[in-house]
């Protein structure tokens, strides 16, 4: 097939998959409109920093003074919604809405993102199969009604990892700028993503690439020259406002330390009358002492148990309310599954690391999940792995699938 009509054909399908989530979606957005927002926990504290920011144009978080406890990214884009919302309404739950329409949109956007992602290590109808399955996938629609990071976070880092494998086929510097400069805007979400500002050098220990060091260097110097400009707004800001350079953010010393505590036995009040620092460093106090004293206890917690509170059950209602529209309650049922795209798509991902590009994939998803195992384990924060899970689903329907196809060929001279 020419590489025309190949083309046409593969952006007909992706955008035939964007109607298709836009009009999925937009049951939703407006089944949204007719239910109060209603906020808790971090996002009371995401929309505190939003609205102060408006009113005051100081960067806060749960304070009324500069703070730098989160990276600005989720905060800069409620304020935006929010400011987009005073072109006709300065309604505090019309503002809310408003953000949860334009999250649900960025969840449109991130079906034609995946779409272009699993292209490159499926077929099309796995792609395709793939890409619907994380469309209906519960915790989508859910998430893009809670103002938490997670929505913004998602279409970030699946257009960073589009940009990057565009990169890997190309290898030329504009396409390294392109993906250093997305790795800085999903920084500035959720900063656990920094480390992979040293991905590219990994190629270095590819053998193809041993004789291509020079121009490697080049776009690595790219990729990290975009990043740094992205990111420099905030560090000057930080070391101006706050007087201290800081690399993401001042927050990692809470979710460190509750982490620290196997099982959730210790007073649930560690925290009491501590800051972010001393956190931090009772936390690394623990850790050490736990390891040293109890090192079975704390192996298993930080691996086989943390694993199981991260991956057990979906971040997605429990319940299904009286007056569940047909969708809502389709997707409620299909969370029941949510173990089986787990399991299948780590096997997928595993049988497929020897795969071009799809290694690649995998390396991203262990990352993701071991970056996380030091943290408290909430459900929540491994929702951004799932779509790599279903690549990995789906590469392992297209590995069955073959298996199947070659068992029944007949044996020539047979």
């Amino acid at each position: 097939m020419n590489a025309e009509p190949k083309n046409r054909r593969e952006w007909q399908t992706s955008i035939a998959l964007v109607a298709i989530a836009l009009v999925f979606h937009l049951y939703f957005i407006l089944r949204s409109w007719k239910t109060p927002v209603q906020l808790f926990g971090d996002a009371v504290h995401y929309d505190h920093a939003a609205v102060y920011l408006l009113l005051e144009h100081v960067y806060s978080y749960w304070s009324y003074g500069p703070a730098a406890q989160v990276t600005p990214g989720y905060p800069l884009f409620l304020a935006f919604a929010y400011a987009l919302t005073h072109l006709t309404s300065h309604n505090h739950q019309v503002e809310m809405h408003v953000a949860q329409t334009l999250q649900h949109l960025l969840a449109v956007g991130t079906v034609f993102v995946l779409y272009r992602i699993m292209r490159y290590v499926l077929p099309r109808w796995a792609s395709v199969t793939g890409t619907l399955l994380w469309m209906i996938y519960p915790t989508v629609n859910w998430a893009a009604d809670q103002l938490l990071t997670e929505t913004l976070y998602i279409a970030t880092l699946l257009t960073f990892t589009w940009t990057f494998l565009i990169a890997l086929r190309r290898s030329t510097f504009w396409y390294y700028v392109l993906a250093g400069l997305m790795l800085g805007l999903t920084t500035l979400v959720r900063p656990t993503i920094l480390p992979l500002i040293f991905a590219p050098l990994i190629l270095l220990l590819s053998r193809e690439h041993r004789t291509q060091i020079a121009s490697l260097l080049v776009n690595w110097v790219g990729y990290v020259g975009v990043f740094v400009l992205v990111m420099l707004p905030w560090w000057i800001r930080n070391l101006v406002t706050m007087h201290q350079f800081i690399l993401t953010d001042q927050d990692m010393g809470n979710p460190l330390l509750f982490g620290s505590d196997p099982n959730f036995q210790v007073d649930t009040n560690l925290a009491s009358g501590l800051t972010s620092t001393q956190q931090e460093q009772l936390a690394i106090h623990r850790i050490v002492q736990g390891f040293s004293h109890e090192p079975f206890l704390y192996l298993k917690w930080y691996t086989i148990d943390k694993l199981g509170l991260l991956f057990g059950t979906p971040w997605f209602t429990s319940h299904l309310s009286a007056n569940a529209g047909p969708l809502t309650t389709v997707t409620y049922y299909f969370a029941q599954f949510h173990l089986v795209w787990v399991i299948l798509g780590a096997i997928g991902l595993v049988i497929g690391i020897w795969k071009p590009y799809l290694r690649w994939l995998t390396a991203l998803t262990l990352f993701m999940i071991v970056v996380q195992l030091p943290f408290i384990p909430i459900n929540r924060y491994v929702f951004p792995v799932m779509p790599y899970l279903f690549v990995g689903v789906m590469y392992f329907v297209v590995f069955a699938v073959s298996f199947v196809k070659n068992r029944r060929k007949p044996v020539i001279g047979a």
